[in-house]
């Protein structure tokens, strides 16, 4: 019947749009940055900017000490810049290493535009390398929240920190898209992140805290992460938080400074 062609076809044609919009606006559905003006002035920590290989600034607010023993490098989740990331690194300002927050392309005061996995990864890498011209790596602790936990663990598997730490992980953006939107095929997103391929590669134990009430990152994939190498991984669950709490609750900071002192 010519009716159940025209359904098909335009069934086809709804799930091609789809997965065209997708495919061209998926970084304004990962990536919410929060822009700062050039003469924003944060109230505490010492900023500059770090160039990459293509010419863009990354900002840059580190707190350090005279007497440092090591470097903490945090990287952020998808929304905010560095001034939010004040919030959630508070506690770990005055420890006795020193703390580095970065901002990814486009969020804060960092310049251009976040347009590739390989670009998020090199650009950490960078950030990674700018540490290595002044601690020694086995007093390097990596940590990462949300988005910025695939960072973090792709850091610890191309590089050997002392030590990574990762606050609501997903397994991968790929398992996130399939949450929501498994119809959609794989090869659409610019942005897997595997978070658990990274931790299977990691050469330096990882830790993992995870909010078991987490409705956006569900619990189960700190547990894929767990059992991607599980003589390495530590998995911490905080039974009472949701997403955010996994960074704001003191078990974070407490767990790093565990591993620092």
């Amino acid at each position: 019947m010519k009716w159940i062609k025209y359904i098909a076809v335009g069934a086809v044609l709804l799930y091609t749009v789809l997965c065209s919009i997708l495919y061209l606006f998926q970084e304004s559905l990962i990536f919410r940055p929060r822009q700062l003006a050039s003469d924003y002035v944060f109230e505490r920590g010492e900023e500059f900017f770090i160039p990459t290989a293509d010419g863009v600034n990354l900002n840059v607010v580190a707190f350090r000490k005279p007497d440092a023993r090591g470097a903490i490098l945090f990287l952020h989740g998808n929304r905010g810049s560095n001034r939010r990331s004040f919030r959630q690194t508070q506690a770990l300002m005055d420890a006795s290493y020193d703390l580095y927050l970065m901002d990814y392309r486009g969020y804060g005061k960092s310049g251009g535009e976040i347009a590739s996995e390989a670009q998020l990864y090199a650009d950490a890498q960078t950030m990674y390398d700018t540490l290595l011209r002044h601690y020694a790596e086995q007093n390097i602790v990596v940590a990462g929240y949300s988005l910025g936990t695939g960072m973090a663990s792709y850091l610890a598997a191309e590089n050997n920190p002392a030590h990574c730490v990762l606050a609501a992980p997903y397994a991968s953006i790929t398992a996130m898209k399939n949450l929501w939107l498994w119809m959609v095929p794989d090869f659409i997103l610019k942005y897997p992140l595997n978070t658990v391929e990274n931790v299977a590669r990691a050469n330096c134990p990882v830790t993992v805290i995870h909010g078991q009430r987490d409705d956006f990152i569900p619990y189960d994939m700190a547990e894929a992460i767990k059992q991607a190498a599980p003589e390495r991984v530590e998995l911490i669950p905080l039974p009472n938080e949701g997403h955010r709490g996994a960074i704001l609750d003191p078990t974070f900071a407490r767990t790093i400074l565990r591993l620092i002192e």
